[in-house]
């Protein structure tokens, strides 16, 4: 009985992990760089899908949070990643694949943008980084809350982190400067430019990470490791009571 609890938890374990992480290098479309936004066409978007929740002005209602000053760095981080549009209110937030091509977005962050004043979205560049200066920074004040993997983990008050496996580096970029949810906003008073490039990267990196010490078990760390070397120990010695008893 208890044998065969321990490999249904190894089982469960690794089995979400591993999907997380087998998902990690799902694509995820972005706004062209440098390509125009179409005005019209982000204000039509806004009035079907966002307006009655976020006011025609940005202004914020019972139903949804303002987005005045908010700049095209949040409204960039919430679209591509999927977060937005909702269907009610009270949903909870979710990664999922972006509700609109490429052209969309790019018209719709900048009307968005055009609330107020507001970071822009972060100009990510990935050459040159150091990883290693990534993942200590990442380390220091991601891991605690995102896991040392990347895959996410629960936090009080029904609160979680999400997975970051699945940001494309923009979006990545975007979270440290907006601070999304209960996230701090960590740039640019926190970070450098070249430090969210490097984390960025190291990001990345986690996605497919090299695994020189053999299979990484979904990523989870100690958890399954841990379960798979208790059930590997439990049933070799409910096998040797079993051959000892048979001798016996």
């Amino acid at each position: 009985m208890v044998v065969g609890r321990v490999l249904l938890a190894v089982v469960v374990v690794s089995a979400v992990a591993g999907g997380l992480a087998s998902g990690a290098l799902a694509a995820v479309p972005s706004p062209p760089d440098g390509a125009p936004a179409d005005a019209a066409l982000g204000e039509r978007l806004y009035g079907r899908d966002c307006v009655s929740c976020h006011g025609p002005s940005g202004e914020g209602s019972p139903r949804g949070d303002p987005l005045v000053d908010v700049g095209a760095a949040s409204a960039h981080y919430m679209l591509v990643s999927g977060r937005m549009p909702i269907v009610e209110p009270n949903e909870r937030l979710r990664r999922g694949p972006p509700a609109y091509g490429d052209e969309e977005l790019a018209a719709l962050v900048a009307h968005v943008a055009g609330f107020g004043e507001g970071p822009p979205v972060p100009e990510v560049d990935l050459e040159g980084t150091d990883l290693t200066t990534g993942g200590r920074l990442y380390r220091v004040h991601c891991a605690a809350c995102h896991g040392a993997t990347g895959i996410g983990s629960a936090l009080a008050f029904d609160q979680f982190a999400p997975p970051v496996l699945l940001s494309e580096p923009t979006v990545t970029a975007a979270a440290m400067v907006v601070g999304p949810g209960t996230m701090p906003a960590f740039a640019p008073a926190v970070f450098t430019s070249d430090e969210v490039d490097d984390i960025t990267a190291y990001v990345q990196y986690l996605a497919d990470p090299a695994d020189p010490g053999g299979s990484p078990l979904g990523g989870a760390g100690r958890v399954d490791e841990g379960l798979v070397a208790w059930a590997v120990g439990l049933v070799g010695l409910v096998l040797v009571a079993r051959w000892i008893g048979s001798r016996a």
